[in-house]
């Protein structure tokens, strides 16, 4: 052993991993009712997943009762993060832009392509026929009680429908974070230990499963139950005005301006889905960030619109899509990914010394896998995905392109949320899908290589559950319990595939009972957009769109000139993350939070 360095806790695996995948498997059924069948909350749209916080407070509770009967047989604080990881690994697999974003996609051109749209007729022959629902008669009987309702999954013809691609889809969705969990263990030294990176968003479960001897004060701070009575009172009330309408209500949701009073007149009505809101839990969490990401999150979320809006005033939305907010999000997300791997060029220098067998300054003898292993796992896993795609249909080269840029993006989300924990991440509609047709024009791909690639859609409609920052964070809090990295590796890969298998079932449980097109919320929206897309690229191809790819470029050159300005400059004002994140979709919500917590901790 080398000098200096702990002994890892131990960990009784058989009753974590058996705890764990119990509640991946309620987690997954909760999340795809909540998100898809009622109306919210939508739990995995936050960075900071409220629901794996409910059932980590429950295991905590149950635990400290375990602890007065059978201490012996109670959870140490390294078991309890590790359930804990691997739930939150099965939530972000179960979000509504990841594994239950898929199904939906496989069956939607057999039940919804006819003579007026001319699907079937454009790209019905290209689809994967092994990987979808609805190719042969018994596949499309079967599809009706998915789509209808009150109809059961576990019918022997249902399942028989379904078998296939979900086996093969989950395996795709194991191999997909496996390949995630790879890059994690090469980058997690290089942020937690010699950038130092705080990683916010795992900050409160560990500060909750903190025992006291360890100084762990939080469940005895009279600030904590003050501002937890306080919202608590709020919601209570909120729950008694739904039954009695007497009641009075505050208000904590969002309200959406669009097109009310001065929004709806010219230029103003430019700006779109714009909201005012007051959510709680945004506040808390955006007091966690620096000062100058909360700054910058509210006020270029602001120069968003005003951009919109200009626009529209001198008429250069005659454009379609200027100013391409989407594609100058996406240049500062590889601006950021870009700086991250120039920032770390003396890490990985060392690391390319150990792939080698070379001396070096780097000791990776304590992390989940030797860097070999992990970089050889992360090569062979992305090679299988691309390969999954060829099988497909789809040819080397697009394979491989649209993958890399998907990494490229996942490597960035997970270092967004290591260095700053931002409270949304989505990145709408920004993916390799979007990005290669309007960069190189439909023309230049095939029939066939468009069609594979609308097969991206499911998992690049956008960001906010992304599972490859919970990848690394999982990593990070085993550091700091003193776990095993190993340990801690084992159980994300289980939760892995056990999270995709759960969620996909899930899925297909209620849609059976409520009906894809019934009660099921995107259902069949999500698909439709998909192959809405497709349908386009065919029908009206379109060339490579160059001043979109200029704003691109823009988007890159100016978020790389605002990192080295804050590097030179202490005064500076203004955060590159700020700016890439809050072009989001989801910024709407949480950009007047922001604001409060930026005025409150400034304050302070």
């Amino acid at each position: 052993m080398n000098e200096g360095v702990e002994t890892p806790a131990p960990v009784r695996w058989l009753r974590c991993f058996t705890l764990a995948f119990a509640l991946i498997l309620l987690d997954a059924f909760w999340v795809i009712r909540a998100e898809r069948v009622g109306y919210g909350p939508f739990f995995s749209t936050i960075s900071l997943f409220a629901n794996v916080l409910f059932l980590l407070t429950i295991v905590l509770l149950v635990n400290q009762g375990v602890k007065r009967i059978a201490p012996k047989q109670a959870l140490a604080r390294p078991e309890i993060m590790l359930v804990y990881s691997m739930v939150a690994v099965g939530g972000a697999i179960a979000g509504q832009d990841f594994a239950s974003a898929l199904l939906p996609q496989l069956s939607h051109p057999y039940e919804f392509g006819n003579a007026s749209n001319g699907w079937m007729e454009r790209f019905g022959m290209h689809l994967p026929t092994t990987l979808m629902v609805g190719d042969t008669p018994a596949e499309k009987e079967a599809l009706k009680g998915y789509y209808q309702g009150h109809s059961s999954f576990y019918q022997p013809a249902h399942i028989a429908a379904w078998l296939k691609p979900v086996l093969l889809w989950s395996g795709f969705i194991a191999v997909m974070f496996w390949t995630m969990l790879c890059l994690s263990v090469l980058m997690r030294q290089g942020w937690q230990e010699r950038e130092r990176l705080p990683f916010p968003v795992v900050e409160l479960p560990l500060q909750m499963t903190e025992e006291k001897r360890e100084g762990g004060e939080l469940w005895k701070n009279k600030l904590f139950w003050i501002g937890f009575g306080g919202i608590a009172v709020i919601e209570i009330l909120n729950g008694l005005h739904t039954l009695y309408p007497q009641i009075p209500e505050i208000n904590l949701q969002h309200v959406n301006v669009e097109g009310q009073g001065i929004f709806s007149t010219h230029p103003w009505n430019a700006a779109g889905f714009t909201c005012y809101s007051f959510y709680p839990f945004a506040i808390g969490l955006g007091y966690l960030l620096p000062l100058d990401l909360l700054f910058s999150c509210w006020f270029f979320y602001l120069t968003w619109k005003a951009q919109l809006i200009l626009s529209r005033q001198f008429s250069w939305d005659v454009t379609p899509d200027f100013p391409f907010v989407r594609e100058q999000a996406f240049g500062g997300y590889l601006a950021i990914l870009v700086f991250m791997l120039w920032n770390g060029r003396h890490y990985f220098k060392e690391m390319g010394k150990l792939l080698f067998k070379e001396p070096s300054d780097l000791d990776d003898s304590q992390e989940g896998l030797s860097y070999r292993a992990a970089a050889l796992g992360a090569l062979l896993g992305f090679l299988s995905l691309a390969g999954f795609f060829v099988w497909a249909g789809m040819s080397w080269v697009l394979a491989v392109g649209a993958l890399a840029i998907y990494f490229a993006l996942a490597l960035a989300v997970g270092r967004i949320r290591a260095e700053l924990g931002p409270p949304v991440h989505d990145l709408h509609f920004s993916g390799p899908d979007h990005i290669i047709t309007r960069s190189f024009g439909t023309p230049a791909i095939n029939t066939q290589d468009l069609t594979i690639l609308s097969l991206f859609f499911w998992f690049n409609r956008a960001y906010r559950s992304h599972p490859m920052p919970f990848a690394i964070e999982g990593l990070k809090a085993a550091k700091d319990v003193r776990m095993a990295q190993r340990t801690m590796l084992i159980g994300l890969t289980l939760a892995g595939a056990w999270g995709g298998f759960c969620a996909l079932w899930s899925y297909l449980h209620m849609a059976y009972d409520f009906g894809a097109s019934g009660k099921m919320r995107g259902g069949t929206g999500f698909a439709g957009e998909a192959y809405n897309n497709l349908n386009g690229w065919i029908s009206q191809p379109k060339p490579a769109n160059w001043l979109a790819n200029g704003m691109m470029a823009g988007g890159f050159l100016f978020c790389s000139a605002l990192m080295i300005a804050r590097v030179k400059l202490a005064w500076f004002p203004f955060h590159p993350i700020g700016y890439a994140i809050s072009g989001s979709w989801s910024m709407n919500l949480v950009w007047m939070p922001l604001l409060f917590a930026w005025i409150s901790k400034g304050a302070i």
